[in-house]
């Protein structure tokens, strides 16, 4: 698993993305899975096994803990650790896997550079943010839209929000000029969830890794 990034604020606080590259042996030589992690694993494709044992080992070499059974998911889908107060989130794409634990509420997502993005823009950007984004720069800036708003999903992590109404990344002219003028990353910004009942603001960042965008967001 080659280390394509890494960034270590603290013992409890990092970030890490793998290009996966190695067979199924690999992993479950490293990792110990108990008889309902074997379970749910026998059920997944190979491609999906592939992922979810990726996953797993990068969270456990940030642990530094190869522990059994130390990842559950709470009955919204989140991950979390066993026994512990960091925050965990996970992203897959392709052959990439991407991970982030922290103290604090923390997202990440890892995307492909794909043009395809533009047909689903609709269903996570309101109209005021799709008429704000430059014609030259309309793949990138909705697959960072994406990231980020995706992130922001994941760190929330109740699957009761509005991607187009709840979830606001706040990319101003000057984020748009800094991509414009010479495509520079990391890019920084900021992002909130705001609904009757709630409001979080967070810190993201993103940065182009090869042909992916990774995005990931942690609480203020």
């Amino acid at each position: 698993m080659p280390l394509k990034y890494q960034k270590i604020w603290s013992e409890s606080q990092k970030a890490g993305v793998w290009k996966i590259e190695e067979c199924h042996s690999y992993f479950l030589d490293r990792l110990v899975l108990d008889d309902v992690e074997r379970e749910h694993f026998d059920g997944l494709s190979e491609k999906r096994q592939k992922e979810w044992l990726a996953s797993r080992l990068l969270i456990c070499q940030l642990l530094n803990d190869y522990r059994t059974s130390i990842i559950y998911k709470d009955s919204y889908g989140k991950p979390f650790i066993k026994d512990s107060l960091i925050n965990i989130s996970i992203s897959h794409s392709y052959d990439y896997v991407a991970a982030i634990l922290s103290p604090k509420k923390v997202g990440i997502d890892i995307q492909k550079r794909v043009d395809k993005i533009r047909r689903i823009a609709h269903k996570y950007l309101n109209m005021e943010e799709l008429h704000t984004i430059p014609s030259e720069l309309v793949t990138d800036v909705l697959l960072i839209q994406w990231g980020a708003k995706e992130s922001l999903y994941k760190a929330y992590g109740r699957k009761s929000l509005e991607y187009r109404e709840h979830i606001r990344v706040m990319l101003y002219n000057s984020h748009l000029q800094q991509l414009q003028d010479a495509c520079t990353y990391p890019l920084s910004f900021e992002g909130y969830i705001k609904t009757d009942s709630i409001f979080e603001s967070y810190s993201l960042k993103t940065l182009r890794i090869e042909d992916y965008f990774l995005t990931y967001c942690q609480e203020f």
